[in-house]
Parts: C-alpha cells; structure tokens; sequence
C-alpha cells in the first residue's frame, strides 16, 4: 500500500470521527433545551404510588408543577363504612422538588375522600382533594382548632382583590367552614357545581385574610375516564406576593406511563400590589 493511500485513509478515519463527535455534541446541546421534568415526595396510595414533580422549560424556569398517580393507586382505597362525622382529615404534605422554586406553590396534599363531604348533594361523592398550597405546611399545620383564634382567622376573609374572580365562601356557618389543617373553601360563583352532577370542579382557598391554595378536585369515577381536561384558573385583582402564579390547571392520563396526572401551569409573574 502505498504512502499516499495511507495518508488518504487516516485523513477519512479523522474525519468521520470528527463528524460524529459534531452529532454527539449537536445532539447534547438540543438535549439541554428540551424540557425537563425533577421528581420530589413519593408515597404509596391504595395499591400504588403517588409523586410530586415540576418541569421546566430550558432555561431552569418552571412551567408545571403537580402530582403523578399510578393507575394502581386507585384500586385497593380505603372505603369506611360510613361517612366520618365532621371535615375530612387532611393528609401529611408532598414536597416539591426544589425545582419549583420561583413559583406561589410551595407544597401538595392528595386526599382521597371516599364518601365526599359537605354540601350532602354535592360533594358527596368519593373523590379526590389536589390542594396546591401557597403557604408552607407548618403554616398549614398550624390551622388548628387548638389555636385560640381559630374562628377568629377563619372569619377573616382576605380583602376581595385578592381572590379569584367571583369566588365566595359556602352558605355555612363559620364552625363548619373552618377545615383544620386546610383552611375555607370558596367556590367559583360563575360556574357553581349543580346538585348530583360534580364531576370535576376547581375550589380556592383562604385564611387568616391570605389567599392559601388553589384545589382542583374530582370523583374517582370521572377519573376513571381517564380524561384530557385543561381549565383555567380565574385570577384575582391584584396579588399578596410576587412571584409566578398559575393560570390553568389540567387533569389527565399518561398512557405509556400508566399514571394520571394533575397540574397547574401556565405561570405568570405578578407584583405584590
């Protein structure tokens, strides 16, 4: 072989190694742009796994933060014979992955309520609770009928440019709508749940004159549909914090991974005002 050929075949061997190379980095690089997803607090839930997570776009910013549930998790719930006296006892907070920083949500709750609660006609149907909250759990913790104020801050309602567009509390007594450890609930007005008919709804939340969560909330059954839903979240007048709010939320299924999932997204940065 002469000298010459030699020379020519290193020459297409250095080549091709570089032009592969070039792939391999030209595939990184778009790797770094794409989405991605951080995973945090996992826990089991009837007969599989429930885990929060948050995705951000390519610059580290996040644009959905939510929660996982593996189809199992909604076989082998426990179902009590009968309703529990008083409010459904919340559960222990999902943290997020440190991810979602930069956004109002600071942790989850996921409450399975398997015979519904008050108003009887309307909510009493076995579904789940996705609170969604703007306040850290030992704030939540701490809505307590130990507190000697507990009435005090649930009559407290924040100042009304502060809440969601025609949101207002249930036609209840305070006692009743002071939840521990969650807080009052105020339904959307413009779009009020007819008696026998809750499939899905988006319920918002107050105390102590702070606007605290945001909770999508829907029958096992309707999820069972395995739905593609996306609603928005009717925004208030004016903002208590600045930093990014969510505008949607949406409740969906996952088919490769077998999970459901439920989200807020679409944030929006807001001045405190």
């Amino acid at each position: 072989m002469t000298h010459a050929r030699v020379s020519a075949m290193r020459t297409r061997s250095i080549t091709a190694a570089l032009a592969a190379l070039l792939v391999l980095a030209t595939a990184a690089a778009c790797g770094d742009d794409a989405d991605k997803t951080y995973y945090g607090d996992e826990r089991a839930l009837g007969n599989g796994q429930i885990r929060t997570f948050v995705t951000t776009d390519d610059g580290g910013t996040p644009t959905e933060v939510g929660l996982r549930v593996q189809e199992a998790a909604l076989e082998g719930l426990p179902m009590p014979a009968t309703m529990p006296e008083g409010p459904p006892p919340a559960s222990p907070p999902l943290a997020l992955p440190k991810e979602a920083a930069g956004t109002v949500v600071d942790h989850l709750t996921f409450d399975w309520v398997p015979h519904g609660h008050p108003p009887i006609g309307m909510f009493d149907k076995p579904h789940f609770d996705a609170h969604f909250y703007f306040v850290d759990d030992a704030t939540v913790a701490a809505i307590s009928p130990q507190d000697p104020e507990f009435l005090t801050k649930a009559a407290h309602n924040p100042d009304s440019k502060y809440m969601p567009a025609n949101s207002s509390t249930l036609p209840e007594p305070i006692e009743v709508q002071a939840v521990p450890a969650m807080g009052v609930h105020w339904v959307d007005m413009s779009n009020p749940v007819a008696p026998g008919e809750f499939t899905q709804t988006l319920i918002n939340g107050a105390w102590d004159g702070q606007y605290i969560f945001t909770e999508p909330m829907f029958t096992r059954d309707w999820l069972l549909t395995k739905p593609s839903f996306t609603g928005d979240i009717p925004q208030p007048q004016a903002y208590q914090h600045s930093t990014r709010y969510p505008t949607t939320y949406s409740i969906g299924y996952d088919d490769k991974a077998k999970e459901y999932v439920v989200t807020v997204g679409g944030f929006v940065e807001r001045t405190a005002s």
